[in-house]
């Protein structure tokens, strides 16, 4: 399947290499230029960028407790339908509750929504033959999400890159530094972005062609359509004063790499099951 993806991964490290250079000297001056933090479209993606990452482990727990006939795996995947819905619910809280909520509220909203979404899972007609490499999928879905927030966050970590927004609050552009120098931990978490790095959780489609002869004919759509969700999510970062062009380059291609090798390893072990055509 990389075979058939190719094109499409020159093209994206091509672009993440060029943003990386272009960042070198840009990264401040960009920030600067398109700053605006009370921008709709760009609050809108604050709100939303994270979503494809906080209702993956849902959608993965309810296909898992559906697709699987062993025991281990049903309960596996209502751990994972539920403690993702707790996961979503905290975002939600965060973003789109009145402020004054307590954090509770949002965890009772996502649990509510794993509920409804595992009740709807038992009007799923999944066809025998589908069965075990949705599971697989699925699985490997939940692996690359737990992976891309062990990477970004002991990365932001040991980066200890400032914000913009926090040199705006500081009057000064003196903590500035480039992004290829890690300032060890101090508390701030610039780089990379987690948010555009959630985001490209989006990327997961490009696993879609190993079950559906529908989205291999439109493969093409499976990059397209997150290279565009996540591009925009990385540019609304630049505008809310978040992040600089080079943390979301680096939180875009840790997400990408991430699903790459996904898909690597599922060619490799899993042959029989997801033949390359």
């Amino acid at each position: 399947m990389l075979k058939k993806y190719r094109p499409y991964i020159i093209i994206f490290y091509a672009l993440g290499a060029a943003a990386l250079v272009a960042a070198i000297f840009a990264d401040l001056r960009l920030d600067i230029a398109l700053n605006n933090p009370q921008d709709i479209f760009a609050r809108w993606f604050e709100a939303t960028g994270e979503m494809p990452c906080r209702l993956l482990t849902t959608v993965a727990g309810v296909v898992l407790y559906y697709a699987s006939d062993k025991k281990v795996m049903k309960i596996f995947g209502l751990l994972c339908n539920f403690g993702g819905g707790a996961y979503l619910g905290l975002h939600v809280q965060r973003y789109f509750f009145r402020d004054d909520l307590p954090v509770y509220v949002g965890v009772i909203f996502g649990i509510g929504v794993a509920a409804v979404a595992q009740y709807c899972g038992q009007y799923l007609r999944i066809p025998e033959k589908l069965k075990k490499p949705l599971v697989i999928l699925s699985l490997a879905g939940i692996a690359v999400m737990f992976a891309q927030l062990g990477v970004i966050e002991i990365t932001k970590y040991l980066w200890g890159r400032v914000r913009f927004r926090d040199l705006l609050k500081a009057g000064s552009y003196d903590a500035f530094t480039a992004w290829y120098h890690p300032n060890g931990i101090n508390g701030n978490k610039s780089f990379p972005s987690g948010h555009t790095c959630s985001a490209a959780m989006s990327y997961l489609m490009m696993l879609l062609p190993f079950v559906s002869e529908k989205w291999y004919k439109n493969r093409a759509w499976c990059f397209v359509i997150p290279f565009v969700f996540t591009t925009l999510t990385a540019y609304t970062r630049l505008v809310m004063g978040a992040h600089y062009l080079s943390d979301v380059a680096m939180g875009g291609i840790i997400g990408f790499t991430l699903v790459i090798i996904a898909i690597k390893i599922i060619n490799q072990k899993f042959l029989l099951h997801f033949p390359e055509r």
